[in-house]
């Protein structure tokens, strides 16, 4: 096979085919569309602001809510503390040394033994006068 054989040239294509089917092509000159980096840096400034603040909310929420809390256990160790106050003081008026000296000083005498009354009779049967 010889060179010459070997190559071979495009078919020609009629005038009128070539121009209705593919328009000339140049090149346009332009400049390249560049993109802003405002956007860029507002988000990555408004993450870092929210990065900054957001601990020092959460920060101060959180010593807000121990201060309450503490005011809160004092005024419940006071409160216990006057409920110890109040139940000794119970506990030292009913005792019966206490009930006796009470009831004296109001005129109240001791019981005497319990009898028994006979409504058949009417009359009291056993038991002892109030002395």
């Amino acid at each position: 096979m010889s060179t010459a054989a070997a190559r071979t040239h495009p078919a020609s294509r009629p005038e009128r085919l070539r121009e209705t089917t593919r328009p000339d092509l140049r090149v346009v000159e332009g400049h390249d569309p560049r993109r802003s980096l405002v956007p860029l840096v507002v988000i990555a400034l408004i993450v870092l602001m929210a990065a900054i603040v957001a601990p020092m909310v959460i920060n101060t929420q959180m010593a807000e809510t121990s201060f309450a809390i503490r005011d809160q256990q004092l005024k419940l160790n006071a409160l216990e503390a006057e409920a110890w106050t109040l139940q000794t003081q119970l506990q030292e008026v009913a005792s019966p040394i206490s009930l006796e000296k009470a009831a004296r000083s109001r005129g109240m005498v001791p019981a005497g033994t319990t009898g028994l009354i006979s409504l058949q009779g009417g009359s009291v049967e056993g038991g002892q006068p109030a002395r």
